[in-house]
């Protein structure tokens, strides 16, 4: 149940931010530590945005700790650049697996019981209307986070928290990190290569205390494809998150 969780959180958080963060100037000033910015996050200068997620949690069976992955997909078109709504596009197929089309036409792969093999990234789009037929192989691989042992299962909001993140990642353009608490969850946006995360004892005063906390780590990447005239973006993104955190005041 909580690998269902991570991959559904993974796709909703990817499109909170597709067409809404990416508008945001709130992170543009970065330091040394915390290279905070939405300059790799800025799709809304395209027409869609085609995304593969590969969703890692981490169970314990026998006495041994083994990484459980599951995959999904999501995608959503605009009939222009910066719009707010959604253009339906046929159907949309990833490695020959159809994602089913929701009421506001986005587009999300949600039948986990017949799992996605990421072996390859193959979309397909039948098109409609303004949005072309689209064929495209993505070739980048995935990102990765090495340490999710270094993940906190504690922290306190008086002090803030930084989440490690430097050479752990790799082959990523932007990490997306979230911190989630009983009453609220903040969202922080850095660059690849960035060494952490940090989250102020101010930004996190809202959170709400208990053991019901949670830290997720998205890094992705993305490719730029122009079809019939139009730019999309096709999104690579791995998602690890610790369920359970224990937030104190």
């Amino acid at each position: 149940m909580k690998s269902k969780f991570n991959a559904f959180f993974s796709s909703i958080v990817l499109l909170a931010f597709l067409f809404v963060s990416c508008d945001k100037k709130d992170d543009e000033t970065p330091d040394n530590n915390n290279q905070s910015s939405t300059e790799n996050l800025n799709f809304s200068d395209s027409y869609g945005v085609l995304a593969a997620v590969k969703s890692i949690s981490y169970q314990t069976a026998g006495g041994f700790t083994i990484p459980v992955e599951v995959n999904t997909a999501v995608a959503v078109f605009v009939p222009s650049p910066g719009a707010t709504t959604f253009s339906s596009a046929g159907n949309v197929t990833i490695n020959g697996s159809s994602l089913k089309k929701y009421q506001n036409n986005s587009y999300i792969y949600d039948n986990l019981l017949s799992p996605l093999s990421f072996n390859e990234v193959k979309w397909d789009v039948s098109g409609e209307g303004d949005v072309p037929t689209i064929s495209k192989t993505v070739n980048r691989g995935f990102p990765a986070f090495s340490s999710y042992a270094s993940i906190p299962e504690t922290f306190s909001l008086a002090s803030g928290l930084s989440v490690p993140l430097g050479s752990s990642i790799s082959n990523a353009d932007s990490v997306v990190v979230v911190v989630a608490g009983s009453k609220d969850a903040k969202v922080k946006i850095v660059r690849a290569g960035a060494a952490n995360a940090t989250f102020s004892a101010a930004e996190l005063s809202n959170l709400g205390t208990g053991a019901t906390g949670m830290i997720s780590i998205t890094p992705y990447n993305f490719t730029i494809e122009t079809i019939s005239g139009r730019k999309y973006y096709f999104v690579n993104e791995s998602n690890y998150t610790k369920m359970n955190v224990n937030i104190t005041q």
